[in-house]
């Protein structure tokens, strides 16, 4: 370590956190860099007070009193890695930061740093000359450092694995950039009316600025599922944005009278602190959405939720284009014992993958409510179109309903009366 620190201190000057880390950033616990640094110092001022030939600037002895040596030792001009960022900047970009989060609530946070390429170029230069055994970098260095201050200043901890708000020191552009961990928060839904889909519909015209075609809207549609439930929270949390995250989803023109679990993610929240039962009492105002069980969840459960295959219950009224035989409805039976054959829908095929599925029909069952007119309970496998059952989606859906009786399908009103959750 000796011949190390005479080697890189030869022709350069050092301090105390630069000389401690690229040295000695490995060994012990318990003290910082700056005291490795200002340790390796005084032995190394010892040696050359004691007599012995240490090759190293002086300017690395400044402020050191010798009691044997009679040497003139001159302020040095800046440490050949960090420029003196240590001694002189870091407390700026602490007062950056505090003034960055003010008004935010976090109970724990994590620093990242770019820094300034002379940096590492200088670091890198001291590592070909003896090494990095037991050195450390000076981008770790410097997040620690800065993230004991903040630490220190705002009682708040200092967390690497789930941090609420991480805070980007670029020291190349002078900037402080603040990334704030989303709100995730799992409830259950119930769609009570028609007419809205589940997510807000962004008109694909004019990407929501508003156009002749959203009718200045910047949407497709008034309201959403989303923008329902969004809505008291973004307010309690004063952010801006959120995205939803759903097990399956129903058509815009169906209801779903059970309970459909959701993750709603809220972007960017100034307050993490609030009360989900008042929320749940203010969503539960709307008409046309209900929840249940609002509750803080972690990001994790997102997957889960989306990933849920859960078979349905279908609540279908069928206006035929003429009147129903009764007997050929005995053949739906049929349905039950082979699989549904279904390629990508047509009215989806601009957004899904076109493919064939397989999937299965449970049960059936049926009660007439007019010469034309038939409600069907259908109970089917996860991801099973119902609408196309019926239909047969121009022979694209096989076997169908519409194929069996005969009879051509004019009019579905559907609803998701059962989500069979495991």
């Amino acid at each position: 370590m000796i011949e190390s620190a005479e080697k890189i201190l030869e022709k350069r000057y050092l301090c105390d956190n630069c000389l401690g880390r690229v040295l000695a950033g490995q060994l012990l616990s318990g003290i910082s860099n700056k005291e490795r640094g200002r340790i390796i110092r005084y032995f190394l001022a010892f040696l050359f007070d004691s007599g012995k030939d240490i090759k190293v600037d002086l300017s690395n002895f400044y402020g050191i009193r010798f009691k044997k040596r009679k040497v003139k030792v001159e302020e040095p001009k800046e440490c050949f890695v960090c420029k003196n960022f240590f001694e002189e900047k870091i407390e700026d970009y602490v007062k950056k930061i505090l003034e960055k989060v003010k008004g935010i609530e976090f109970k724990n946070f994590l620093i990242g740093t770019k820094v300034k390429p002379e940096f590492l170029i200088s670091e890198e230069k001291i590592w070909e000359e003896i090494g990095i055994e037991n050195a450390e970098s000076i981008k770790t260095e410097i997040n620690r450092e800065i993230g004991k201050r903040i630490e220190k200043i705002l009682k708040k901890k200092f967390e690497r694995k789930n941090p609420e708000i991480t805070v980007l020191v670029d020291m190349v552009n002078e900037k402080i950039k603040l990334q704030i961990q989303s709100l995730f928060i799992y409830g259950e839904y119930k769609k009570l009316k028609r007419g809205f889909p589940q997510a807000k519909w962004v008109c694909s015209k004019c990407k929501g600025k508003g156009c002749v075609y959203c009718k200045g809207e910047g949407k497709l549609y008034k309201t959403s599922i989303q923008e329902i439930i969004e809505r008291p929270l973004l307010k309690k949390t004063k952010a801006k944005k959120s995205s939803i995250h759903v097990s399956g989803r129903e058509d815009i023109d169906a209801r779903c009278l059970d309970w459909r679990p959701f993750v709603i993610e809220i972007k960017n929240p100034l307050k993490r602190k609030i009360d989900l039962k008042k929320i749940q009492s203010e969503i539960n105002k709307s008409k046309k959405v209900k929840v249940r069980n609002l509750k803080f969840v972690q990001k994790n459960l997102v997957k889960i939720i989306k990933a849920e295959k859960t078979d349905k219950t279908y609540s279908v009224l069928v206006t035929f284009k003429k009147p129903v035989e009764k007997e050929k409805l005995k053949n739906l039976k049929l349905l039950e014992k082979e699989p549904i054959l279904q390629q990508t829908p047509l009215r989806v095929l601009h957004r899904r993958a076109k493919k064939t599925r397989k999937r299965i029909v449970k049960k059936i069952s049926w009660k007439i409510l007019g010469r034309n007119k038939v409600e069907f309970k259908i109970t089917a496998q996860s991801g099973l179109y119902i609408k196309e059952l019926v239909t047969g989606d121009e022979g694209r859906t096989k076997p169908n309903i519409s194929e069996i009786l005969e009879n051509e399908a004019k009019k579905i009103v559907l609803d998701v009366i059962k989500i069979h959750r495991k």
